[in-house]
């Protein structure tokens, strides 16, 4: 998992964004589909516009959500991520 974890990820550069309160609606044009993103999904995404880890993220969301756990961060972090990489939203960072 710690290699899976050290991975970083960015934001695929089609992709067009607008905020909507604390969520985030989507447009891939190459797909013409939109996505809203929930509040932690927004989350994610708006740290991607930088190369990042999935450590790096749970970290960044369990410091910004009291509620959260470090442990529980990762997995909501990976689930978001494998959504938004099977969407074709983000992409892998080749190293």
């Amino acid at each position: 998992m710690d290699a899976v974890t050290e991975q970083l990820f960015k934001q695929n550069a089609a992709i067009e964004t607008a905020p909507l309160q604390q969520e985030a609606i989507l447009y891939h044009p190459g797909a013409n589909r939109f996505c809203i993103l929930n509040r932690t999904s927004s989350f994610i995404w708006n740290r991607l516009g930088v190369p990042t880890s999935p450590k790096a993220l749970a970290s960044d969301l369990a410091a910004s959500f009291d509620e959260v756990t470090p442990a529980q961060a990762l997995e909501d972090v990976q689930r978001a991520l494998n959504e938004l990489v099977a969407l074709d939203l983000v992409c892998n960072v080749a190293e």
